[in-house]
């Protein structure tokens, strides 16, 4: 039995972002993990979402690896031991909170088959423990994206100079174990305007900050956990909201479908902007309409 001296060096991080649908967890946790793990990193990416991290090809080169319904835990433990063997420097999961519904219907068809309610729960933790420990402990960094619930309220806002109620999707808690966020080293929450806040920090990076997650934000992580003392403010946090141009690049980015495209190309076209930054804006926009084919 041994100790050394302790230094943020020898660690990775494990690192949760949640959000509701549309939110931009796959387009912010490949961004995130860009900065993270610098321009020659290798990111592995396990995807449950129908293969949707694909269409995020163009943000930065990952290696993509297909997870299939259903998912049991044993494939999770499979795709980060692989991603650990192949000697990728960071893991996305996307989405942990598949891991969860497993789970929960494992535990339900344990109580259909009889048996104590409380002993089957017990047998679902164990299986859940096991793959949450496979990941926590894993010798690379990890982003898991977790699904939170959806609930629509609404917000009023003054259209042509009247006040209206619009209805706005909101993310609430996730869809996962309760105090789940205890077992990540930081826990950022996304927004449908895709600005984040931390609910867990241990870094002290984020505390009280609200911003969005890029490439800058990843590198800011890794000044902290080399143990540097002189950690750049990345652009990402500056308390100047983003510009019109950035905020029209994140939305195409985080578009799924070609009609929720069209329905930002019309704001594009009606918006002040110079037409020299429309035309860099219409550049992206028409890459990301092909992908969507």
């Amino acid at each position: 039995m041994k100790f050394t001296k302790a230094t943020r060096n020898t660690t990775t991080i494990k690192l949760a972002l949640c959000g509701p649908s549309g939110a931009g967890k796959s387009y912010s946790a490949l961004r995130l993990a860009r900065g993270l793990i610098g321009p020659t990193g290798r990111i592995a990416y396990i995807d449950t979402e129908n293969q949707s991290a694909k269409l995020y090809s163009d943000v930065t080169e990952f290696f993509h690896c297909d997870l299939e319904a259903p998912f049991e835990y044993r494939k999770f433990i499979d795709a980060v031991h692989e991603a650990e063997q192949a000697g990728f420097d960071c893991v996305v999961i996307d989405s942990l909170s598949a891991l969860w519904t497993w789970v929960l219907d494992h535990k339900s068809n344990l109580d259909r088959k009889g048996g104590n309610s409380f002993t089957n729960w017990n047998d679902a933790g164990k299986i859940f423990n096991e793959a949450l420990q496979v990941i926590l402990q894993s010798k690379i960094h990890v982003i898991a994206c977790m699904r939170s619930k959806q609930e629509y309220v609404l917000q009023e806002e003054n259209s042509k100079g009247r006040t209206v109620q619009v209805p706005k999707k909101v993310g609430l808690a996730p869809i996962m174990r309760d105090s789940i966020e205890y077992e990540f080293t930081t826990v950022l929450e996304i927004g449908m305007d895709h600005n984040c806040t931390p609910s867990k920090d241990r870094t002290g990076l984020f505390v009280d900050k609200t911003f969005q997650i890029t490439e800058r934000t990843g590198e800011q992580i890794a000044h902290w956990l080399a143990g540097s003392t002189d950690i750049p403010m990345p652009d990402s946090l500056c308390p100047m909201p983003c510009t019109e141009t950035e905020n029209f690049l994140n939305l195409i980015h985080n578009a799924d479908t070609r009609d929720s495209l069209n329905k930002i190309g019309i704001s594009i076209k009606e918006s002040t902007l110079p037409e020299s930054e429309k035309d860099v804006i219409r550049d992206v926009y028409r890459k990301r309409f092909k992908s969507l084919a």
